[in-house]
Parts: C-alpha cells; structure tokens; sequence
C-alpha cells in the first residue's frame, strides 16, 4: 500500500524568497516548474531521492484551484506502489473522500483525498 511519504507542499506567497531562504539552510532547490493547467508555478526542494521533498506551490493565476486557500500546508503525499488498487479501495470504503479521478501530475500519476471526519487535512497518492 503505502511506501512512504513523498512530498508535503506548501502554498507560498513569494516562492523565490521561501526557496532561497531554505537554501541557506541546507535544502537545495531541484527545480521552479510553470504548471499553468493549474495556475502555479511549483520549487521542488530536497536532496536524495529516497528523502522526503518539498514542494512550493505560488499561485500565479486567480483560477487556481488553491487560489483562495491561505499560505501555509497545502497536502502531503504519499508514495504507493499500486495507485489504481488504492484508488478503487478508498472509493469503496466510507473512511476516504476522493476528489476527482487518477491523472498526470507533475512528476507521476495522482490523485487527491480526505479522511472523512478530518476533511480540512488533504493528502495525495502518487505513483
């Protein structure tokens, strides 16, 4: 089921000033990608691929889907072996909410959900 923790992103109002902040402090940036199927522009942070990365995400487009969310923790995601397996089981079960169905993300195959009775806190599968 669930390897491990691959990334947590953070809404960010500024990401060069986060990311170069945390720079100094030791945590290189990958790479700053334009996604503007979503409207944000995401830094990938972290070091060794087995570490658990970061991302930034900034707005750049009111149509954003986080656009009217508040900076801070947006989601974390978690690795998964068998993305389609998880998926058909959590929209079985009546313990998950998920939101939309599998698709492209940035670096991998996704999709989002919530546990029901904790709805504020969003996770990511990825693949």
């Amino acid at each position: 089921m669930i390897k491990n923790i691959d990334h947590i992103a953070i809404k960010v109002t500024d990401l060069s000033r986060v990311s170069s902040a945390l720079k100094e402090l030791g945590i290189p940036c990958k790479s700053i990608e334009t996604f503007k199927e979503v409207g944000m522009r995401i830094a990938f942070l972290g070091g060794k691929k087995e570490e658990t990365g970061i991302e930034l995400l900034e707005v750049i487009d009111q149509n954003s889907p986080i656009a009217d969310e508040k900076p801070g923790l947006n989601h974390m995601a978690l690795k998964v072996e068998d993305i389609e397996n998880i998926y058909r089981e959590m929209k079985k079960s009546d313990r998950f909410t998920v939101e939309g169905e599998i698709r492209q993300g940035a670096h991998s195959r996704i999709f989002f959900f919530r546990i029901k009775g904790q709805e504020e806190v969003l996770f990511e599968c990825v693949e």
